[in-house]
This record gives structure tokens, sequence and C-alpha cells, in this order.
């Protein structure tokens, strides 16, 4: 009984619950029906919701209202369509829904009232969409760009942390993603002092052109082995030609470019302090620069220019490379460099004295880039800039050099502006189409120096990027490119500046970052210390490169580029040097027993001198057993007239003063007996050598 009734109640609830599916199934498909789509003629379908709710913009009409497909007796009786004509629209389906087309001629003319510009309001509706689209892939678009800015602001930001870290001067717009490098990247070779061995050189020219250099500035001076009549100008150890076209073939086969530079005004002391040029003096106590009033100085000028440039042109030297390659690098000699830099002797010999000192430089460097014109028309002529600076435009223009020669522009010092300011820039690019730029890595920053300051030489190349983005766009033609010098000797009298292995870590430094155009902060990717064979940088707390902390770079030490044993040689004299230095200051200003007073007087204490001599003996030891090793580390790349001329002025003077001070003290020990005070003195006429009595 009880299941029987259990039976009855579940066949209930099952009907109530069938019943209910069916009722919310047909309401389901009424709403269906009624609310989203009817089968409109053709089988096309049209959405019923739209049209009678008309746009989505919100307004109150229907979209069938604005389209005429209404009730014509209301149309009527609204002044729509007047009576008696007809309405014609076209449809034509899509697989989005229904596709309007506007009427044709014949069909809905405009009327009164509301619905006269149905059609341009519905396109109106089209464009409004349109717009909100393109708005929407414009902020896209603005939001991407707003990405990139700000992940290169972050990128910037985590460089200039880097350089910080590493000591390296910050240049505003300099960077990661800037502007290009300078086309074009010379180092310069300077000769006419401790001239390296061809090999070593040949040795060189794969380095840099690792570093990204692209051709070499080879200032020869005393080293070309001139002939006839300019034969005494050779240095008694000057290149040979065959080793000149050995160096050559190097560079050409690397396809770096060679710039011969001559000076033809200022600095031409290796020609004109000899017996057989002195006539083409200025002045005649000085053989510093030529008389620029005498045909015979635009002669010897015109031979200097024809001994080098006709060695470097190819149909002078066929036996350079093989006819083959001939055709395909050709020409080979693409510039010349006259110099003209620092003519400080002008104006003054009886010949010129009646001219201005202006007037006079330009005429002599329109004359001689007419020469070369004339005689190899294909060669673009650079000179140095200084002797420019102060001219007027008006003057520069007038004077023609302009479409002859272009300037190089030379700052060594870190504030590029200080010495060429934008009114210079503004003028130069008046004057002349294009111009280059001149940087340094070594001799610029003392004629004594053993190793370069390597941070201000790149601050200086870092500068010098940033000067050349900002001033290249006022020249026609842009900056051609910035040479990187490397002095040897301030002058043809003066003593050796840093020799070139002992700079090779500053060139490379400099070089790398002109190449990239901003100092590329990773080890990995920068190029330095592979090119230079240096161990890979352990550790991570330490930059692996630290111009602030170690400013002689004791680092470049465990490197193994050619001369680096030099490198290394250089590092041990600068710390004796500078420690022999302290040790005889303090001996001579303030330390009290063994000061030339003492010695003169041969007045002191022999115990307190012995205890001064003891570090006498240390250095003096040092320093000796240096010089006996000096000769065989230099000949590794120079000949024993420079490594011989480089011990007397470097090493040499220490040893004197150690001695002298060891030989006074020695005497100064050996005196029981001392005079009773006071001591004569020395008088100040007797100092002077004047008689006192005048």
């Amino acid at each position: 009984m009880h299941s029987r009734v259990l039976m009855v109640c579940w066949r209930r609830k099952l009907f109530f619950l069938g019943a209910s599916l069916l009722f919310l199934l047909a309401l389901w498909f009424w709403g269906f029906l009624y609310t989203t789509h009817i089968t409109e003629e053709g089988g096309k379908i049209v959405s019923v919701r739209e049209l009678m709710l008309g746009s989505a913009h919100g307004r109150h009409e229907s979209l069938l209202q604005r389209l005429g497909f209404h009730d014509r007796h209301d149309a009527v009786q609204d002044g729509a369509i007047p009576h008696g004509e007809q309405v014609s629209a076209q449809f034509e389906g899509d697989e989005g829904g229904v596709k309007f087309v506007k009427p044709t001629p014949g069909g809905i003319r405009p009327g009164k009232g509301r619905h006269t510009n149905d059609w341009d309001v519905i396109m109106q509706d089209r464009t409004d969409e349109g717009k909100l689209a393109n708005q929407q892939l414009s902020a896209k678009g603005q939001r991407h760009v707003s990405d990139e800015m700000r992940i290169a602001a972050e990128r910037q930001s985590h460089y200039e942390h880097e350089l910080k870290r590493m000591g390296v001067p910050v240049i505003a717009g300099i960077g990661p993603g800037g502007r290009p490098p300078p086309a074009q990247r010379l180092v310069h070779f300077d000769l006419k002092g401790a001239p390296p061995k061809i090999s070593y050189l040949r040795r060189l020219m794969p380095i840099l052109k690792t570093l990204g250099a692209t051709g070499i500035l080879l200032e020869y001076e005393d080293m070309f082995p001139y002939g006839g009549p300019l034969a005494p100008l050779a240095a008694r150890n000057a290149y040979n030609r065959d080793e000149i076209l050995e160096l050559l073939k190097s560079a050409f086969a690397l396809g770096l470019a060679v710039i011969p530079l001559v000076q033809t005004f200022g600095h031409l002391e290796y020609a004109l302090k000899l017996k057989e040029f002195a006539h083409l003096r200025e002045v005649e106590d000085s053989p510093q620069a030529l008389c620029p009033s005498y045909n015979s100085s635009i002669a010897f000028v015109e031979e200097l220019l024809t001994q080098v440039i006709e060695y470097h042109m190819p149909a002078t030297n066929a036996n350079l490379l093989h006819k083959e390659d001939i055709e395909r690098l050709t020409p080979k000699l693409t510039h010349i460099h006259i110099g003209c830099d620092e003519v400080y002797r002008l104006a003054e010999c009886p010949r010129c004295r009646h001219r201005l000192k202006d007037q006079l430089f330009l005429d002599h460097v329109y004359n001689v880039a007419t020469i070369v014109r004339r005689r190899w028309p294909h060669l673009r002529i650079i000179i140095w800039d200084d002797m420019l600076r102060h001219m007027a435009a008006d003057t520069l223009q007038a004077s023609g050099i302009g479409k002859l020669v272009e300037p190089m522009i030379w700052v060594y010092a870190e504030d590029i502006y200080k010495f060429v300011q934008s009114a210079t820039w503004e003028k130069y690019a008046s004057v002349f189409s294009t111009a280059w730029a001149a940087s340094a890595f070594k001799g610029a920053h003392g004629e004594g120096l053993l190793m370069p300051p390597i941070r201000r030489h790149l601050e200086n190349t870092l500068r010098w990027l940033a000067v050349m983005q900002g001033e290249g766009n006022r020249f026609t033609h842009g900056l051609q490119g910035l040479a990187l010098t490397g002095w040897q000797r301030y002058d043809h009298f003066a003593i050796l500046c840093e020799l070139l292995p002992s700079a090779l870590p500053s060139l490379a430094v400099c070089l790398s970052t002109a190449a990239k155009g901003y100092f590329d902060v990773s080890a990995k990717t920068n190029p330095i210390l592979s090119s230079l064979t240096c161990p890979e940088p352990t550790g991570e707390h330490h930059a692996w490169l630290e111009p602030h902390k170690d400013s002689l770079m004791v680092m470049f030490s465990r490197c193994m580029f050619p001369g680096s044993m030099i490198y290394r040689f250089m590092l041990r004299l600068a710390t004796l040097t500078a420690e022999t230095e302290e040790y005889t200051d303090a001996i001579r200003q303030r330390r009290g027993w063994l000061t030339d007073y003492n010695i003169r007087h041969n007045f002191s204490s022999a115990a307190r001198v012995d205890d001064l001599l003891g570090e006498n003996y240390r250095l003096l030891n040092s320093v000796s057993n240096l010089a006996r090793t000096a000769a065989s580390t230099l000949t590794e790349v120079y000949d024993h007239w420079t490594y011989g001329e480089f011990i007397e002025q470097r090493i040499f003077p220490m040893l004197e003063e150690l001695k002298r001070l060891e030989r006074a003290g020695e005497g100064l020990k050996k005196r029981r007996v001392w005079t009773q005070r006071p001591l004569p003195y020395l008088k100040p006429f007797e100092v002077l050598g004047i008689d006192e009595k005048t």
C-alpha cells in the first residue's frame, strides 16, 4: 500500500515537471521569433530588434521608418511621401545581416520633415563607427609608441648607471640606439719620434680593423725615404721603400685607407734645421716655418708632395698588389693632408712683414692646394683648422680655399666648445661643404708622460661624438669622420711622449667607442678585451673597466697584445719614477740632512744621512735592474736608436740623481769634525753672477 502511494506521487511530480519544461520551451521559442529574427522575402535574415528599436546610438525612430518602410498611409499623412509615389529601396544581403544600398534616383525623393536626410544620417552613423575604430587603432599605436619610449628610457637609464659605476663620463645624447657613428675613423701614426718597426705596425693592422678603424693617417716627417734633392731630409733610420710597400699592402688587404700627412708650412723643423734648406726659413733663428714669399719655398713643397703622393699612387707602384687587385682597389689614394697647423713664425721676414698674417697664410694654402688639384685632381685635400679659427667668414670666403680644402678641426681637451665655439662652427659651415674632427688617444696631456690618461682621452672621444652629432648638420655634406691622433713628440725638438705600445689600450678604448658611436658597457660585445687578447673579467661586483679608480689601467697588464711586454715595462717604470721623484723631492724639500745646503757645506749628521740613504740604495738597485732589461724589452718594437734615446731621456736621469745623492751622502758620513757656526753663506750677487761693486 505504501509503495503505491509513492508511485502516484512520483507520477504527479513527473507530470508537473514535464509540463513546466514544455511551457518554458514554448516561451523561449516565442521570444526567439519575436525578438531575434524574422525571414524576409528572398530568404535574407533581418533583425526585428533592430527594425523596431532603430540605431544602436539611441535614436527613437526605427530603422524601417528611416528607410521609408513604414505604413504608407502614415507616411502620406506625415508628408514624407507624396500621393502616387512609389517607394523603392534595394537590399543586399551579406553574412552579417542586411546591407543597405543608397536608393536609385527613381526611388525615394527628398521630402519635408525629419526623414529628408535619412540616408546621410545612416552613412554618418557608419562614419562615426569608422572614426571610433580608427581612434581605437590610434590609441593602440600610441600605447605601442609609449611602451617603446618607456623601454628605451629604461635601457638608457641602465646604461648611464653602468657608465657611472665604471667611472666613464655620461654624455647627453650618447648611448645605444642613438645616431650612427662617424663614417670614417682614422688612426694617426706620428713617425717623427720613436718610429716602430714596420713588422710591428703590420701586426697592429688587423687589431685596428677589428676595433672599427677605416683608415690610417700616416705622418712620415723624416722617416720617408726621400730621394733626389730631398735626400738629406731622410733620417739615418728612415724606412726604406720596400718596408713602406709592405705596410701599404697590409693596409690595402684589410680595406684600410692610407692618408699621408705632409707638413707644408709650419712644423718643418726636420727640413729647415738643415744647412741645405735653412735659406727657406721665415726667420733665421727658427726652423719652425718656411717663408711663403720665396718661389723656392713653393718648389720645395711641390717636390715634397710629389715624392710622397707618387709613391702611394697605383700607376707608379704596380708591384703593390697583383694586377687584378689594382683595378679593384684603384684609386688607393683618395686624400692628402697638407698640415698647416701652428704656424707660429709668420709675416716676420722682410719679404712678408708688410702683408697681413691672415692673408699671407690663406694665399699659401691656396697655392699649395692648387698645385695638388692641378697635378692630382682626384685627391681631396685636408688641413688642420687652428690657424682659421680667428679669421672672419668674409676673409675665408674671399680666399677661395673653401672649394679646395677640408678643415680637420682638432681639440684634445674635454671641453670642445671652449676652443671651437658655435659661431666658429657656423662660420666653417658657411665656407666649407664638409669637415673632419680630430681627437687624441696619446701625446696630448703632457710632453713627458709615460702612460696616457685613458679616462681623459675617452671623455674627449665621447665629447667629440656629441659635438659631431650636433654640428654635422650645419655642413652641406656633413662631417666626414673622426681622426684619433697619437702624437709621439710635441715638435721635432721635444722629447718622446708615450710610446705606442703603452698607449694601445687607450687607442682600443677610444677607437671602439668611435666605431660604435658610444661606449659599450658590456665586456662581451665591446671588442676591446678580445682584440687585445685579455682574459675575461671575473666577478660581477667590480666593473671590467674602471678608469676612475685605475688611472694607469693596470688591468691591461694581463693582456697579450703586440707590445704587451713593453706595456708592463712602462707600468713598472712609471711606478719607479713616481717613487724616485717622491724620494728626491722629500730629500730636497722636507728632510733636513741631505739637502743641497748640507751637501754644499759638507755639514750634516752621519746617522741621519745613513738612515736616508737606505731608501736610496733600494731605488737605485731597482732602477739599475730596469735599465738593464730596457733594451731587450724595447727591441721587440724599436731599433737601437729609439730605445737608446728613450733610456737616456727616462731612465738615465733617475740613475744620475740617485747616484749623486749616494755620493754626497757617503761624503757627509765620512766627516768627523765640523766647523764653528755661523757657516759662510752664498751672497745673492754671487748666485746671480753679478759683481757686488756694480
